[in-house]
């Protein structure tokens, strides 16, 4: 397969994320209307469309750097791979060819996927540890630069990645998580009672800890609305 063909498959991605992520501009539709009561009409449509903007954009282009940097390390493998016979003089050479084996190959070598049908398709990772370094890269590039779309998604995938590791737990025998008698819909009601008695707790008592998108949202909710006022002053409230 063509080594260009990988470019071809990175620019189709970026096409393809950014208009799909169009459907984004809704959720943010949502939001905006629903807690930018402060804002006037033609604010509110400015603040969606760059939002939606910002979120399409930041997803195609991590896509991209990520797939970019899976083809740029699928390529090191290989190079790697083929002057592994020759002679290399210099002890300095030497050094940095294996840190750089290192880093491509991975410190644990054997771990290397033997599946090449998987491993020579365009966009995937030939390694496991391979994922980890192309996301890591475009994670410090794309979401480091902290704004409140970015952050929203990090803390999103926080969530999802714990609840990921509980399931892969389950999977792997290790208890508490494997035991049958914890099932999903057993353990539920005891989660969600756990994490909504807990934010509340932290929005009555301590509302300063909380991010101030979330906790401009519960005083809409639970201080304007109940009580009819602009200003959570006005109703006695903290």
């Amino acid at each position: 397969m063509p080594r260009w063909y990988q470019i071809s498959i990175i620019n189709h991605l970026f096409q393809r994320v950014f208009f799909l992520k169009r459907t984004s501009l809704f959720a943010h539709s949502v939001m905006t209307f629903l807690f930018g009561s402060h804002l006037s009409f033609r604010k509110k449509l400015k603040v969606v469309t760059k939002l939606a903007v910002e979120h399409a954009s930041n997803l195609a282009s991590f896509a991209c750097l990520y797939k970019l940097m899976l083809a740029i390390l699928k390529v090191l493998s290989q190079r790697i791979e083929q002057s592994s016979s020759g002679i290399h003089p210099g002890i300095l050479q030497q050094l940095s060819k294996s840190l750089l084996r290192i880093i491509v190959n991975g410190p644990f070598m054997k771990r290397k996927r033997n599946n090449s049908t998987y491993s020579n398709v365009p966009g995937h990772p030939e390694q496991p540890h391979h994922a980890f370094l192309a996301g890591a890269v475009g994670g410090y590039i794309v979401w480091g630069r902290y704004s409140g779309v970015n952050y929203q998604l990090i803390l999103y995938l926080i969530s999802r990645i714990i609840v990921g590791c509980l399931k892969l737990a389950s999977q792997k025998g290790i208890p508490p998580f494997s035991w049958k008698q914890l099932t999903f819909t057993k353990t539920y009601p005891w989660a969600a009672a756990g994490i909504w008695g807990t934010v509340m707790v932290m929005f009555e008592e301590y509302p300063e800890s909380l991010h101030p998108s979330l906790r401009r949202s519960m005083e809409e909710i639970y201080r304007y609305a109940s009580f009819g006022s602009e200003n959570p002053a006005e109703s006695g409230t903290r």
